[in-house]
C-alpha cells in the first residue's frame, strides 16, 4: 500500500531550488508542508516566499548545498500496486470511500458510553472537563462539545474496528489505537480562548475608619476560558519524518468530514512507527556491536597492562631481594676479615636477613603465579579511564 521515495540531501537541495515546492510535492506524492519540514530537519535552505513568482533576475541567489551526508526518505502511497490490486486503469482516478459522522448518537460504543457518562458528571478545570483520574477516552473539551465529540469518536472507533483497528484505554489513561499491530496514543482536544479577568475594585472606605492597605491588587491574575468549538485530533507517537499527526476543524470542513483522512492517517502512522522502530532497533544493534568490540579491545588492553604491571612488580621484588643478598654477602665477607665479639649473634642475623630476602624474591614462591597469562577483570570494568594515563616501562 505504501512505499518509500529516497533522495540524498544534495539531490533534494537541487530539486527544491529547481522546482516550485507545490509541484515538487505533487511529483513525490506528499504535501508541500511535509517536504518543507523534511528539508528543515535535514538542514536544507528553502527559497523564500514569492520566490517563483519573481522574474529569474529578481529571484534569490541559490546558496551553497549543505555539507551533510545521508538520505531524506518520504513515505508515499504506492499508486502502481494500489491501482493494479484494485483492477483499475492507470489513467483512471482513485476513488476512496467517504466516511462522515452521523448527526445523532445511536447505540454508542462501550468506550464512548463510558466517556459520555463521566463527561456529563465531571467538573470543569481551566475550561476543560476534569475526569478526576478516570480511565476514559482522552478528550479535552469544554462542556459545550460533549455531544459532538461523542458522535465523532463513536464513528471513528466503529469505522476503525471495521477496518481491523482496536481501541483501549491503558493504565496511564491514554487512548490507544492498535493499527496493523502498532500501538499509538490519540487525543481529541478543543482550542480554548483565554481571557484575563479584571481585578475587583477596592472596597470603599468609610470616612470614620482608618486607612488599610489594599492587598487585592497583589493577587494572582484570574482567567476565564471560553469555548471556540474548534477541535483537533492528534496522534501522539514517534514517527518518521513528514508523517501527518494532526487534523483540525477548518472553515470548509469540520473533523466529522475528515474521518476517511484520519483513518488513512492512522494506517500510514502505523507503517511509519514500524519503520522508525526498525531503524532504531538496527541502530541499537549496531551500537551494541560497536560497544562489544570496544569493550573487547578495552579488555585486551587492560589485560596487557596488568600483565606488564605484574612482570615489572616481580622484577622489582627480585632486584630488591638480590640487592639484599649482595649486602648480606658483603657483611659475611667483612666479618671474616674483622670478626666481632658476639659472632653467634652475627650468624643469627645473617640467617634472618637471608629469610627476609627470600620473602621478597618471587622466584622462591609458586612460579605458576608469575608465568600465568590469565587476568580476571572486575565485572564492572567498562574500559573508561579518568585522569592521566599511567607511565610505565613501555610508555613513550
Amino acid at each position: 500500500m505504501y512505499t518509500f521515495v529516497s533522495f540524498t540531501v544534495v539531490e533534494l537541495f537541487e530539486k527544491v531550488w529547481q522546482t516550485p515546492m507545490v509541484k515538487l510535492a505533487h511529483e513525490i506524492g506528499i504535501s508541500d508542508v511535509a517536504v518543507a519540514k523534511a528539508c528543515r530537519k535535514a538542514g536544507i535552505p528553502l527559497p523564500g516566499r514569492g520566490h517563483w513568482a519573481k522574474s529569474e533576475k529578481q529571484r534569490q541567489r541559490k546558496p551553497k548545498p549543505p555539507q551533510v551526508e545521508g538520505n531524506v526518505r518520504f513515505q508515499v502511497l504506492d499508486r502502481d500496486n494500489s491501482l493494479v490490486t484494485a483492477g483499475t486503469d492507470l489513467n483512471s482516478p482513485i476513488v476512496r470511500r467517504t466516511i462522515e459522522a452521523p448527526y445523532q448518537l445511536t447505540e454508542p460504543h462501550a468506550l464512548v458510553s463510558q466517556w459520555l457518562k463521566s463527561a456529563k458528571t465531571s467538573k470543569v478545570k481551566d475550561g476543560y472537563l476534569d475526569y478526576a483520574g478516570k480511565r476514559v477516552l482522552n478528550v479535552m473539551i469544554s462542556t459545550t462539545l460533549i455531544e459532538r465529540c461523542a458522535i465523532f469518536f463513536d464513528a471513528l472507533i466503529k469505522e476503525g474496528e471495521a477496518e481491523g483497528y482496536s481501541w483501549k484505554i491503558n493504565a496511564e489513561g491514554k487512548t490507544i489505537a492498535t493499527v496493523n499491530g502498532e500501538t499509538m496514543a490519540v487525543r481529541l482536544i478543543e482550542r480554548l480562548d483565554k481571557h484575563a479577568l479584571p481585578a475587583p475594585p477596592p472596597p470603599k472606605r468609610r470616612p470614620d475608619t482608618p486607612w488599610e492597605p489594599n492587598f487585592m491588587s497583589q493577587r494572582s491574575p484570574q482567567f476565564e476560558w471560553m469555548s471556540t468549538g474548534e477541535l483537533t485530533f492528534k496522534i501522539e507517537a514517534r514517527m518518521d519524518y513528514g508523517e501527518r499527526k494532526n487534523w483540525k476543524d477548518t472553515k470548509t470542513a469540520p473533523l466529522e468530514k475528515k474521518l476517511s483522512s484520519i483513518l488513512s492517517g492512522l494506517s500510514s502512522a502505523s507503517v511509519s512507527i514500524k519503520v522508525l522502530r526498525e531503524k532504531e532497533e538496527a541502530r541499537n544493534r549496531e551500537w551494541a556491536e560497536d560497544e562489544r568490540r570496544r569493550l573487547e579491545r578495552a579488555h585486551a588492553t587492560e589485560t596487557q597492562r596488568r600483565l606488564r604491571l605484574s612482570v615489572v612488580k616481580h622484577t622489582e621484588r627480585w632486584e630488591r631481594a638480590e640487592r639484599l643478598r649482595a649486602f648480606i654477602k658483603a657483611v659475611e665477607d667483612r666479618l671474616k676479615i674483622a670478626p666481632i665479639a658476639d659472632q653467634e649473634m652475627a650468624n643469627r642475623w645473617i640467617d634472618w636477613a637471608r629469610k627476609q630476602a627470600d620473602l621478597l624474591d618471587p622466584l622462591q614462591g609458586n612460579l605458576a603465579f608469575i608465568t600465568t597469562l590469565d587476568v580476571e577483570l572486575e565485572s564492572w570494568f567498562s574500559g573508561s579511564h579518568y585522569g592521566q594515563a599511567e607511565k610505565g616501562w613501555w610508555s613513550e
